[in-house]
């Protein structure tokens, strides 16, 4: 049998320790659940469509008519916002 590791804590301190776990407390917590929660983490399987996260451009509003091309240049600022590098000439 291999002797115990005195460097490391005991198995039952390690639980109280997560007992009182900082869990989504704030952004700088140690652990983090699964959600849509400012403190919590995304899923990886996570949609941006506002069924499980934050939508994807939520608050962003589309303005100008779409006979002409005001809209489309609402669009690209929209899109601007996401990290899209705008290399379109007026």
């Amino acid at each position: 049998m291999a002797a115990a590791d005195e460097s490391r804590p005991e198995p039952r301190v390690v639980s109280d320790f997560h007992t009182n776990s900082d869990v989504d407390q704030d952004k700088e917590a140690q652990h983090h659940t699964l959600g849509s929660g400012p403190n919590q983490a995304s899923p990886g399987s996570h949609k941006h469509d506002g069924t499980d996260s934050i939508a994807l451009l939520d608050g962003v509003e589309i303005t100008g008519s779409r006979d002409g091309n005001t809209a489309l240049a609402s669009v690209i600022a929209a899109l601007g916002v996401l990290g899209l590098k705008d290399s379109s000439t007026p």
